[in-house]
């Protein structure tokens, strides 16, 4: 027979946040959680930013207007770990099940905006931080770095993800294809401009490009986000989500019409992508070898201490060492 590749069920939910409110948010998705896991999901993926939302007053009205909801997104966001974490984990071990969520972080004094990964027995093992905000989201958003794009090796596959615009940003799909991504997580946030083409047409392209089984999820845009800015003028509903086969970009599951919440189930086999592998897989056999991307995976912190003498010895050392590195990029957060 041969070595056969991971065949398991995966939802991906589209739904509307508690506009910044965390606990509340919070809770939602662990009752959305708890649901996908008793119909037997062992991946559940919820959309970008689902705590406690995404900031449209960037979009929508001047920054010192919408200053003050930067600030009670702040005092919202979800810090790593924390009792919305723990949680969430609890929720993700109850239903025994993989979970990826995007929330806001909070580190220090910057929000990110942020993939968490956790596992079946609901510990953290990965996160994502989105490399840089989409037009105005630069003035809420922090910018992450190298240090969190990974693909994770699960007994389900290997897992990656990407947040939004970051699938336009054409390299980071590429290195999660050359790091062996097998299921994509493809987070976006409901659309209060946009059109939601930009969301299936991306999704989709990576499921065929990178032979990755794609899981689509994307919030809905309710009329609590009009009501909280006061401005009309936001859409509502917005949202494109489904699951997607690699290889060939078909549609396994959705989409969910735009205004409305629900969860899709699909199965996920991840043998349908082999044959694909011979034919177009732009970071394996089909890859030209003239071009190459060099990656830089170091965390760039503000402060960065320099160790003297013999212990910096050392430290360099760890970084070096190919057993040290695997270690440390494995499944802490």
């Amino acid at each position: 027979m041969g070595d056969r590749l991971q065949v398991f069920k995966a939802a991906t939910i589209q739904a509307s946040p508690v506009f910044l409110d965390r606990d509340a948010s919070v809770a939602k998705a662990c009752s959305l959680i708890e649901e996908a896991g008793k119909n037997g999901a062992q991946l559940i993926v919820l959309p970008e930013v689902f705590i406690p939302g995404g900031p449209y007053w960037a979009w929508h009205m001047p920054m010192r207007d919408g200053l003050k909801f930067s600030v009670e997104l702040y005092q919202n966001s979800v810090e790593i770990p924390s009792d919305a974490t723990t949680r969430l984990g609890e929720a993700a071990r109850k239903a025994g099940a993989y979970v990826v969520i995007g929330v806001n972080e909070r580190s220090g004094t910057t929000i990110y905006n942020t993939l968490i990964f956790f596992d079946r027995e609901g510990r953290i093992f990965g996160k994502h931080r989105k490399f840089k905000g989409t037009g105005s989201e630069k003035l809420v958003w922090g910018d992450g770095d190298g240090s969190t794009h990974k693909v994770y090796d699960t007994e389900i596959g290997k897992l990656g993800g990407l947040i939004c615009g970051e699938h336009l940003m054409v390299l980071p799909g590429y290195t999660l294809a050359a790091m062996g991504e097998q299921v994509h997580i493809a987070a976006w946030v409901g659309f209060a401009s946009s059109d939601i083409f930009d969301t299936e047409i991306c999704s989709r392209y990576h499921a065929l490009t990178y032979n990755t089984h794609v899981i689509c999820s994307q919030s809905v845009v309710d009329q609590s986000v009009r009501k909280k800015l006061g401005v009309d003028t936001i859409k509502l509903g917005n949202a494109w989500s489904g699951i997607i086969e690699g290889g060939t970009g078909k549609m396994i599951a959705g989409p969910i019409p735009p205004d409305q919440e629900g969860i899709l189930y699909g199965e996920i086999d991840l043998n349908k992508s082999v044959p694909h592998y011979f034919m177009r897989d732009a970071a394996g056999h089909y890859r030209p070898k003239q071009f190459r991307v060099f990656f830089d995976d170091r965390e760039l912190n503000a402060l960065n201490i320099d160790y003297p003498g013999e212990e910096a010895a050392a430290v360099e050392a760890k970084k070096q060492d190919p057993g040290s590195r695997r270690q440390d990029s494995g499944s802490k957060s």
